[in-house]
């Protein structure tokens, strides 16, 4: 994305100083001072490290020094006079080690609290996005039984993204897709059948390849209390086919509950056997066929397989080896029946039906073999290469008194949503489910996550929030700290310790690191700002217990207090913009 686009939708301080540095590349190529290959989008601007020097830091000097067309060129001496010669820049100093450390003045950061304050319920926010729509899918899971911890991490990460993206300019679908077709809801069926006729004392015993969950017999029950015996008698296959629907009808509703008691909700919800019904794998078909992407042919034995009578078959083989797959994938089975790939892919291509200009699937681990295949296919009828944006979830371990709790869906003995509320809220599962990589294996400790103490992050944060609002809600006690709304041009940063403009310039990067989560899809740098900035602020308040200039409160002083209010009050607003994108509580007091 172009900087020259973004720039027209934001004016943090951030995006402004990439600008003038984009401007002052353009010029030293234009004045043939530099290769014009110098790549403008490898320069970056360090605003949140703790190794950085000044308000920021730049590499630009070291990219430059790589790109001189005149080797004895004075490059600190043009890069000092350029830069400080900027309205909004007080100095620079040029490290040996060649990052740029940039001190910012007054001015600059008066004017963006002010601008804070303008645009408080949606600071940060750009439309970036040019009101794109997108596709986010996650979730997902089977029909089978209720939502338990293996889908959590995915679940909150599609949620916060979809935020995220929202408030940086697309229009954002959230979307589930119910696999409600094929053995497994047949096996799913089957299993309620039979503890339906257990309640009638029925020696009928669950076997392995069956769900032997205990909620299947709360819905066996609900059946016997409406319909009685009524279908120890009745037709075999209809007998069948109700049990499966009334199955996934149920546990749909199960898992929707489940989801808003940590408070995600779906736009939509897709359902398989409506993608088989309208026969779009036709459609897909024909579109294979014309570019001959299909044949009928033999594929080898799955790995993993342990079938000993297995043989090779002749079937209608996709073939994914022309784009990313490592082999072709099957997409028809021998008794005609489209496989579960195919509808799949049919499914996708709905999406893409719908005119979206992005799709982006959260899938956990186990879903890693498939990504190759499924974004070839997506390849072929988007015809373009990024269209489908797989995100992995690895594993969840959950943690109880240093002790791993062990799952098993199929043995019944996995731990639900349900379960995990009744030892803590929805807080600390939505934090602590973005606040690592998704790509790694993350350990959900119980026992960290519900201690009160600066061990538990969201704690810490929630506390930080609670803390700022106590001098906020006690500044209301005085008439000429009321309306801070009003009072905002005393804002004097001549009165800031060097502690509080540190923090000043943590605040007023939030447009620019929204900005930046957005573009890489990475809603972990949300937890480690507010983190970051968290720590900063208990760190300032600890301070004014031993040093009576740093206290927050000063009626002897009423400029230099008023400037801690709005700053604070700043803090707060941050905090609780990121609060709401996580989808947490922003608490008035703890």
């Amino acid at each position: 994305m172009h900087l020259n686009y973004i720039i027209l939708f934001m004016n943090d301080f951030l995006t402004i100083l990439k600008k003038d540095l984009f401007l002052l590349i353009d010029k030293m190529i234009s004045d043939n001072i530099i290769n014009s290959s110098f790549k403008k989008f490898s320069i970056s601007i360090d605003y949140l490290s703790k190794s950085k020097q000044g308000d920021v830091s730049s590499n630009i000097y070291i990219l430059i020094k790589k790109n001189l067309i005149d080797t004895q060129f004075d490059l600190n001496k043009f890069i000092k006079e350029n830069l400080e010669n900027i309205s909004y820049i007080q100095k620079i100093e040029i490290a040996k080690v060649g990052f740029v450390n940039i001190f910012l003045k007054n001015e600059l950061i008066s004017s963006q609290i002010k601008e804070l304050f303008k645009n408080k319920d949606f600071f940060g926010n750009n439309n970036s996005g040019l009101g794109k729509k997108i596709n986010v899918e996650f979730v997902s899971a089977n029909p089978t039984g209720p939502i338990h911890i293996a889908h959590l991490r995915g679940a909150v990460m599609g949620d916060v993204l979809s935020s995220i993206l929202s408030c940086t300019g697309y229009q954002v679908t959230k979307e589930y897709y119910v696999n409600d077709a094929g053995s497994q809801i047949d096996i799913l069926g089957k299993s309620l059948l039979k503890r339906y006729y257990q309640l009638f004392d029925k020696d009928i015993k669950i076997s392995e390849d069956e769900y032997p969950g205990l909620y299947l017999i709360d819905l066996a029950k609900k059946i016997k209390e409406n319909d009685k015996d009524k279908w120890l008698k009745f037709d075999k296959n209809k007998t069948a086919e109700y049990f499966k629907n009334y199955a996934v009808t149920e546990l749909m509703k199960l898992i929707e509950n489940d989801l808003k008691s940590i408070n995600i909700n779906f736009n939509k919800f897709t359902y398989e056997s409506a993608i088989v019904k309208n026969k779009l794998i036709d459609k897909l078909f024909s579109l294979l066929n014309k570019k001959k992407l299909l044949y009928e042919g033999y594929l080898e034995k799955p790995e993993g397989d342990d079938n000993k009578d297995w043989k090779p078959r002749k079937q209608l083989i996709f073939k994914s080896t022309n784009y990313y797959d490592e082999k072709d994938r099957a997409l028809k089975k021998t008794d005609g029946e489209w496989t579960y790939f195919a509808n799949d892919a049919a499914y996708h291509y709905d999406k893409f039906l719908r005119k979206y200009s992005l799709l982006i699937n959260i899938w956990g681990a186990d879903h890693i073999g498939y990504i190759n295949r499924m974004k070839s296919i997506v390849e072929v009828f988007s015809e373009k290469k990024d269209f489908l944006d797989v995100r992995i979830c690895q594993i969840v371990r959950l943690l109880k008194d240093k002790k791993v709790l062990k799952m098993s869906k199929r043995e019944g003995n996995f731990i639900t949503l349900n379960d995990l509320l009744k030892f803590v809220d929805y807080n600390s599962i939505r934090y602590f489910m973005v606040s690592s990589k998704n790509e790694t294996p993350m350990d959900f400790d119980i026992d960290k996550v519900v201690s009160k103490n600066k061990d538990n992050p969201v704690f810490y944060c929630q506390y930080a929030y609670a803390r700022a609002s106590s001098v906020i809600n006690k500044s209301k006690k005085y008439e000429e700290f009321k309306n801070l709304d009003k009072l905002i041009n005393n804002f004097d940063p001549s009165t800031l310790s060097i502690y509080e403009w540190n923090l000043i310039i943590k605040i007023l990067s939030w447009p620019y690191l929204l900005f930046q989560i957005s573009e890489s899809k990475q809603p972990h740098k949300l937890t480690n700002y507010l983190e970051e900035l968290s720590s900063n602020f208990h760190s300032f308040w600890n301070m004014g217990k031993d040093n009576d200039t740093l206290r927050l409160f000063d009626l002897n002083n009423k400029n230099k207090t008023l400037t801690k209010l709005i700053w604070i009050e700043s803090f707060r607003i941050v905090l609780k913009r990121a609060f709401n994108i996580i989808g947490i509580d922003a608490p008035e007091s703890m």
